[in-house]
């Protein structure tokens, strides 16, 4: 997997955020950044739904369910990598 193309088309190279956690060829801080991409590029998105720019209402329910799933992983990752950072 190229980690250049996972930064700039998250959604692209993973099926779901979950998908960013396990995999195992990235490390956990590669992991960290891709998915703060992918929540950067979902809150690019809803503020173009809230701005009317996209008149799609499912579209934007499939945006806002997958940023908290992005968000979700995203909080996991970031406890591990403290408690790592802690315990050395």
């Amino acid at each position: 997997m190229d980690i250049d193309i996972a930064m700039k088309n998250p959604a692209g190279i993973f099926a779901t955020p979950e998908a960013v956690s396990e995999s195992s060829e990235l490390t956990a801080e590669q992991k960290h950044t891709v998915l703060l991409q992918w929540k950067d590029q979902l809150q690019q998105l809803q503020t173009a739904d809230d701005e009317g720019m996209q008149q799609n209402y499912a579209a934007a329910s499939t945006t806002d369910d997958l940023l908290v799933r992005v968000t979700s992983v995203l909080s996991r990752i970031d406890a591990d990598l403290k408690r790592v950072s802690n315990s050395g």
